[in-house]
């Protein structure tokens, strides 16, 4: 018998498989994760960073080859769409960058050229960690839709949940 699942089923049902591969570890959960951010916004990268002060780390990645951004490149946060994400508090979601009066002038768009952007940021014990965003250098084909502001909000609750449960583990 074949179900047909609507694209919010779609989406817990994967983020579920996700949390059960736990035994495979953080790094391959993250990776699956973000393969599935891709998958669903139809993105070409998706990163998850971390923010120390003025330090922007890519943490885990997923990008076409020809892209040269992988975990542990460092950029200056104030040069990321991430200093904006970190400020909005909530998912930033831009179908074409060059178009919006928060991100056309921004240098990382000047540097970067990412036409379109979707990120939240990941709070840990309530204080900003990162962010979780996907982008692509071309404009978005349609509006972002609620699913996937949805799913990018039910993707950040995971990863900081999962932050902070393994950060207790390391603590003891």
């Amino acid at each position: 018998m074949h179900t047909e699942y609507s694209e919010s089923e779609n989406v817990i049902r994967r983020l579920n498989e996700i949390a059960q591969l736990y035994d495979k570890g953080f790094d391959v959960q993250m990776n699956a994760l973000i393969q599935l951010g891709l998958e669903q916004f139809n993105l070409d990268i998706g990163i998850l960073a971390q923010v120390e002060g003025d330090t922007y780390t890519i943490r885990h990645c997923i990008c076409p080859e020809h892209m040269p951004l992988m975990p542990g490149n460092q950029f200056e946060f104030g040069m990321t769409y991430c200093a904006v994400t970190c400020e909005s508090n909530g998912v930033v979601a831009v179908e074409h960058v060059g178009n919006s009066d928060i991100l056309g002038s921004h240098p990382a768009y000047r540097h970067f050229g990412l036409e379109s952007y979707i990120a939240i940021p990941i709070h840990v014990g309530g204080v900003t960690w990162g962010t979780l965003n996907f982008s692509s250098p071309a404009p978005y084909p349609r509006a972002f839709k609620d699913i996937d502001t949805d799913t990018l909000q039910l993707m950040a609750s995971w990863i900081e949940t999962e932050l902070v449960r393994r950060m207790q583990e390391n603590e003891r």
